[in-house]
């Protein structure tokens, strides 16, 4: 005989009855639809995330985060991000991290890529962005000023800050998030890599892990223990917030480690 057993929490979910948020990009704007959370960009989405073994650490925290935010406790953390499909020794510790105290909790170091060169390799800082700044000032970071990572005009600045929004909410708002700003990361990290090859920096050490380098634009200085550059696409751009590179930092690191990709710890 067998016996099928269905989870049900013991307090309703704001976000379980709701539709998902579906994000497109077209000239420059993204246009909301209502779509089922069973559609296949999505699934195969957040399968991607938990596929990046940082990624899926911090999205389950962040998730828990709002659980708690929502009054579950410990044990309940547990038995919610088990039923969202996180491995459950994982969520075990997360729910640790979240819930006890300080002197008993143990925190884990992420490493992230200096240079990324996929989308994966920026979704933990732009988690960690997520979590840090409102809504509004995300989208104000991302899509605002001449060297902004989205481009759009105000009605799409509206869109993108609900989106936001819905991602600070649940994880259903977060994924569609990552959806629609991936080709935009990956634009942009495109973009770097080709000036970086076009340009031919001359890269010179200016002390331990910080280096000059020079092209035919200018000269800035790189950071790649810290992954900042003074470049003026980096700085006005907010590149550092959401796990970008600019092509001074693409020539430095392609210098001084072409063949291993460096990485750094994200802090708080």
């Amino acid at each position: 005989m067998f016996v099928l057993y269905l989870y049900v929490p013991r307090k309703t979910l704001r976000h379980a009855t709701a539709m998902s948020l579906g994000l497109f990009s077209f000239k420059g704007r993204i246009t909301v639809v209502e779509k089922n959370t069973s559609d296949d960009m999505i699934y195969n989405w957040r399968n991607e995330l938990r596929s990046n073994k940082d990624g899926v650490v911090v999205v389950a925290s962040s998730q828990a985060a709002q659980y708690k935010a929502q009054g579950y406790n410990k044990s309940e953390v547990v038995e919610l991000l088990a039923a969202d499909q996180y491995d459950i020794d994982l969520a075990k510790r997360v729910a640790s991290k979240l819930f006890d105290s300080p002197t008993t909790a143990i925190k884990e170091t992420i490493q992230v890529a200096v240079v990324p060169t996929k989308y994966d390799d920026c979704v933990p800082v732009i988690e960690k962005s997520l979590e840090k700044y409102s809504a509004k000032e995300f989208v104000k970071k991302l899509c605002t000023g001449s060297h902004s990572i989205v481009k759009t005009d105000d009605k799409g600045i509206q869109t993108w800050l609900r989106a936001a929004e819905l991602a600070k909410m649940n994880s259903n708002g977060r994924v569609n998030l990552h959806a629609a700003l991936k080709p935009w990361v990956e634009e942009a990290l495109l973009n770097s890599v080709l000036v970086a090859e076009s340009e031919k920096p001359e890269v010179k050490t200016a002390s331990k892990n910080k280096y000059v380098v020079s092209n035919r634009k200018g000269t800035v200085e790189v950071d790649l223990l810290n992954a900042t550059s003074t470049g003026e696409k980096f700085t006005k751009g907010n590149y550092a917030d959401f796990g970008l590179a600019d092509e001074y930092m693409v020539g430095a690191a392609n210098s001084v480690s072409p063949y291993q990709r460096l990485k750094r710890a994200l802090k708080d």
